[in-house]
């Protein structure tokens, strides 16, 4: 009996003690595992994505101010502005750049790209490079939607990239009229808000009867009176928004004002365009024409206005050697040789 209880109690004792055991081995495996697991998971928890800081890229809509945005039915585009002095300028579609030009000292920059826009939509954006090589980009870009045909005005918008501000369109079908309906007659009519306006385009020395021939665009007004300063005028007609006429006088070698003007219904002058030209310079030019930079134009854009290919404007440059030191750099009324189509 007394057996049975010393063997009972070692028993007892015994599985009393591989329990223990087993409990310490589970708590250590545990806590070593806990050891492992949890420096990993506050780690993950604690951590915190790199944090990189713009030091040489900003982004503001004060450092480009767009003046013009043309672009034609056949998506060749033009734009011009004001940036960041002697800096590049890059004008970007989607991943690519499409033009780059450079702007002058004062900011002031035009940008032609080589490939005309195809039928689609299209949001361009601006970045500058200055010459400390910081890259600034504007917050407004423009949106464009070319629909392809011949007669079809493209929709521009000046978009705000932020959304702080709406989209502002410059260009669109009838954004220049304003159309009524006149409930008496039943017909529509087109009244013209724009301002009037007069611009002298180009200059031809007519060597045959030694005139100079001038031609140009207009409206809001009837009629053009131009010629040299002192001198007869001569009077034109507008027609669908262009004019050419021939000034009687002869040339003087030396320099002088050639001066259009605008006239009303009333006669009164509406506003006036003027250039001066250098005599001598425009004879020797044995009967070419002279084209007048106006604002916004590039070198590329007239080429492909008076030439019918952008690419010529190579052309332009050869003809024009002591006037055109940099392609992207020229300046209202300019005067420039254009050679002939052929």
């Amino acid at each position: 009996m007394k057996f049975s209880k010393v063997v009972y109690f070692l028993l007892v004792g015994t599985v009393l003690a591989i329990v223990a055991l087993l409990i310490v081995f589970y708590q250590q495996d545990t806590e070593e595992k806990k050891e492992v697991i949890v420096p990993l998971v506050k780690e993950i928890v604690d951590a915190k994505p790199i944090e990189i800081k713009p030091t040489t890229r900003n982004q503001t809509a004060e450092t480009i101010k767009l003046e013009v945005v043309r672009v034609r039915p056949d998506g060749s585009l033009v734009i011009a502005g004001k940036g960041l002095p002697n800096s590049k300028v890059e004008i970007i579609s989607g991943a690519h750049v499409i033009a780059v030009t450079t702007s002058d000292k004062i900011g002031d920059f035009v940008a032609v790209p080589e490939k005309q826009l195809n039928a689609g939509e299209y949001l361009l954006s601006f970045r500058q490079t200055t010459q400390d090589k910081k890259v600034v980009i504007a917050n407004k870009s423009v949106a464009i939607n070319v629909t392809g045909g011949i007669n079809d005005i493209p929709i521009v918008a000046i978009v705000d990239s932020e959304g702080k501000l709406g989209a502002k369109v410059i260009q669109a079908p009838g954004l220049n009229t304003k159309k009524e309906i006149s409930k008496e007659k039943g017909i529509n009519i087109n009244e013209d808000k724009r301002d009037p306006y007069i611009a002298i385009l180009a200059i031809t020395h007519d060597t045959k009867v030694g005139q100079l021939v001038l031609s140009g665009k207009a409206h809001k007004g009837v009629q053009i009176n131009a010629g040299f300063s002192g001198q007869e005028t001569s009077s034109t007609k507008i027609i669908n928004d262009e004019w050419t006429l021939s000034i009687p006088g002869k040339l003087i070698a030396g320099k002088q004002k050639v001066f259009a003007v605008l006239l009303g219904k009333d006669g009164k002058v509406l506003t006036e365009n003027s250039i001066i030209i250098s005599g001598k310079t425009v004879q020797n030019a044995n009967g070419k024409t002279f084209v007048v930079v106006q604002k916004g134009d590039a070198l590329w854009n007239i080429a492909y206005q008076r030439l019918g290919v952008g690419n010529r404007y190579i052309d332009i440059v050869n003809l024009n050697k002591n006037k055109i030191v940099n392609p992207d750099l020229i300046y209202p009324k300019q005067l420039f040789i254009i050679p002939s189509k052929n």
